[in-house]
């Protein structure tokens, strides 16, 4: 399989479906030591990767199955470091299903995705890093950034040399920010942004969407203004009070998904506008009455 090149020693690795949910593509990084960034490229490109890379070191950048489901193909070539705020429900599917979904349909619903289509098998890791850590390759030096808001465990990893941010999540995708979990928030979310912006990096990489060499730091900052933009949506649609399950109904933040998935998908539209609703209660712009929000 080819690789698309980012700089002479770190590349793309293209998953299925281009990347898209429920794929993502990984960074290969060809230093003295070789190292693979998240193993969810699908199932017939992740064997033929492992047939014909080497690989020394397995990082995952959180623990979202589409990140992590072939790491099963990967336990027996290299250790594999997880985010510490993963380490106790990493590659144990109960309990990542116990941290995403609530209620029994769409619990098995997302276990049926991820095991069916994204090809995942519970795999053990064998370490931790966190935001104190940084792998140093020789000539490749990668600085792990906690960038919390997508999920708890969310992390990107800066490469000072060249200059590159792997943003792998905060994907600067058109239907994003996405942030459908219980555990996810919007202001830390918010937050890391700024805090990855902060490096100035002069070209991005993410999971989904590939690699951006022009204009970054705009379309880092436009990604964060939606934030924004969905509470003045949501605001605007509680000039009369307003049940969030209706609302959901339309789905106004999520685009694309698989008319069987609806349930699943459904539920993570009510926790993304559930969390918009919040913020707008704790500004002061809107309250609760009843089961409904209402603008003041």
């Amino acid at each position: 399989m080819d690789l698309m090149r980012i700089t002479d020693q770190l590349w793309l690795v293209p998953a299925m479906n281009s990347g898209r949910f429920p794929f993502a593509q990984s960074v290969y990084v060809d230093a003295e030591r070789k190292l693979l960034f998240d193993a969810g490229l699908g199932p017939q490109l992740m064997g033929q990767f492992v047939r014909q890379y080497p690989v020394d070191i397995v990082i995952v950048s959180h623990s979202h199955p589409d990140h992590i489901a072939g790491c099963w193909m990967l336990a027996d070539m290299a250790p594999i470091f997880v985010p510490n705020e993963a380490a106790e429900s990493f590659g144990r599917l109960d309990l990542l299903a116990e941290r995403f979904v609530e209620g029994e349909e769409e619990r098995n619903l997302w276990k049926a995705l991820v095991t069916k289509v994204m090809g995942y098998r519970d795999c053990p890791h064998q370490r931790v890093y966190d935001g104190r850590s940084a792998f140093d390759l020789g000539s490749v030096k990668l600085i792990a950034l906690h960038t919390p808001g997508h999920v708890v465990d969310h992390y990107c990893f800066f490469e000072a040399n060249s200059g590159v941010m792997l943003l792998f999540d905060i994907d600067l995708s058109p239907s994003g920010p996405w942030y459908g979990h219980r555990e996810s928030d919007v202001g830390r979310y918010e937050a890391s942004i700024e805090f990855v912006r902060s490096f100035s990096p002069e070209i991005a990489v993410t999971s989904h969407m590939g690699v951006l060499r022009q204009g970054v730091d705009a379309a880092l900052e436009e990604f964060r203004a939606r934030f924004s933009r969905r509470d003045e949506w949501l605001l605007d649609m509680l000039k009369e009070p307003r049940l969030l399950d209706e609302l959901a109904e339309g789905f106004p933040f999520s685009k694309g998904f698989h008319p069987k998935l609806k349930p699943l998908a459904l539920y993570w539209e009510k926790q993304m506008l559930r969390k918009h609703a919040d913020r707008l209660v704790e500004s002061g712009l809107a309250l609760p009455v009843g089961d409904r929000f209402v603008r003041r």
